[in-house]
């Protein structure tokens, strides 16, 4: 779980610091009477210390644009990389989109997440960072759902 000022969000995912399969499912209720929910799935390979996750999902919203769904696939990218000086200690960039090719009612969804994860214990995860979620119908400039800094806690089995 995470969220800030301008959203809260709940995941199930296996976002891990280790090279191979990765996939994760999130809802997000953002400012705005706006959600999201999005399921990806990925493989993380290892270039040196850095984690290098590509990614592929499907998304359904609803942006508070018209008060109608859209739905589509999107690609990501998330890149880790250790701090050398704090054990456990991970920074990490998130980044996806949905062209307006492959959504339905949107011209354009993307994600940005920056930030630094810790874990002090093998069940415990914690970050903190900022976040951007922003679409746009056709013709419109790009709404802004999330703008912001969060906190969030995750509980690992």
């Amino acid at each position: 779980m995470k969220g800030g000022s301008d959203f809260f969000a709940a995941a199930i995912n296996s976002q891990k610091t280790a090279p191979g399969l990765q996939y994760g499912v999130e809802y997000v209720n953002a400012k705005h009477q706006s959600e999201l929910l999005d399921a990806n799935l990925g493989y993380g390979v290892a270039v040196g210390a850095m984690r290098i996750v590509p990614r592929v999902g499907l998304f359904w919203a609803e942006l508070n644009h018209d008060k109608t769904s859209s739905y589509g696939v999107n690609a990501g990218i998330r890149a880790m990389a250790p701090l050398p000086q704090a054990r456990h200690t991970w920074l990490y960039l998130d980044f996806s989109m949905a062209p307006n090719f492959s959504t339905y009612k949107l011209d354009h969804l993307h994600q940005f997440e920056a930030g630094v994860y810790y874990q002090p214990a093998h069940w415990l995860t914690l970050s903190s960072g900022y976040r951007y979620l922003g679409s746009g119908l056709h013709e419109y400039k790009t709404h802004r759902a999330i703008d912001g800094l969060f906190i969030g806690a995750a509980w690992r089995f």
